[in-house]
């Protein structure tokens, strides 16, 4: 009798385990599938690179290295030149109605006097002008950006900027009409985004995400910007050290991807 009771509860947990089986097998949607990992992360391992478009008969004459207006003024080797950081092109494209412009101050950012930047639209418009003193600035790559109290950007319309280093006291040079100064120059256009970036955009989960995106686009001053802010804020991540490397040297600026980001200057008039 005893060898016949343990067979009858063999039997029962065999349909028991049966039963489970096929509840399993008919009823699948019980069940957790793992998390897909890879999927959430799979924008997060691409590699930002900066897609350069066609612009073609949109630029205009513009340095990114500066060059001085006469010889006293000149600061030796390309490491150590004033930089914008824009495309050979001198024109880069934003989405943004105030943009945020990025340049190299160089370690001899000190024998300059003063700086100034302005902005302004093709037909002469000023949209924003701002004066730095040399005691404000510190070398390393600084964002100037130009504030929401400005004239908003057009789109599609092209506008010029420059960035002046004076090496004397423009007030007391010995040629008030030509002070000796350095300077970058170069063209924006706001664009449009198109309907299918717009979507792109409002999917994606990270800033860096919407960086690649931009960069993918031709969208120079947004993908620059949003690497800038977060390799300043996110020191020592090396994601972002490679995604900054790799979008300079697109461009041909690598060797200031290695520079440090700093706080700009206080401005002294606007």
């Amino acid at each position: 009798m005893k060898r016949i009771w343990l067979s009858f509860q063999q039997i029962k947990r065999a349909v028991a385990i049966a039963s489970v089986l096929s509840v399993c097998i008919i009823n699948p949607i019980n069940a957790q599938p793992l998390p897909n990992r890879g999927a959430d992360n799979v924008s997060s391992l691409r590699q930002i690179h900066f897609n350069s478009p066609d612009l073609t008969g949109r630029g205009r004459p513009g340095d990114r290295k500066s060059a001085a207006s006469r010889g006293q003024c000149h600061l030796g080797n390309s490491s150590e030149s004033l930089y914008a950081l824009i495309p050979d092109t001198n024109l880069g494209l934003t989405v943004d109605g105030h943009p945020t412009f990025w340049f190299y101050f160089p370690d001899q950012v000190s024998k300059f006097h003063s700086m100034k930047f302005a902005l302004w639209s093709e037909k002469g418009q000023k949209i924003y002008e701002t004066t730095y003193q040399a005691a404000t600035i510190q070398p390393g790559v600084v964002s100037i950006p130009v504030p929401e109290t400005a004239p908003v950007l057009e789109q599609n319309q092209n506008y010029n900027w420059i960035l002046t280093a004076y090496c004397e006291d423009p007030q007391q040079a010995s040629d008030p009409t030509d002070p000796q100064k350095v300077r970058v120059r170069g063209s924006i256009q706001r664009i449009t985004p198109t309907p299918e970036l717009e979507q792109e955009l409002k999917a994606a989960v990270t800033p860096r995400e919407q960086a690649y995106l931009y960069a993918q686009k031709g969208v120079w001053f947004n993908a620059l910007t949003i690497l800038g802010n977060l390799r300043r804020t996110e020191t020592g991540n090396g994601t972002l050290d490679t995604d900054w490397t790799n979008l300079l040297s697109d461009i041909g600026l690598n060797e200031i991807s290695q520079k440090p980001i700093v706080e700009c200057c206080r401005a002294s008039s606007n």
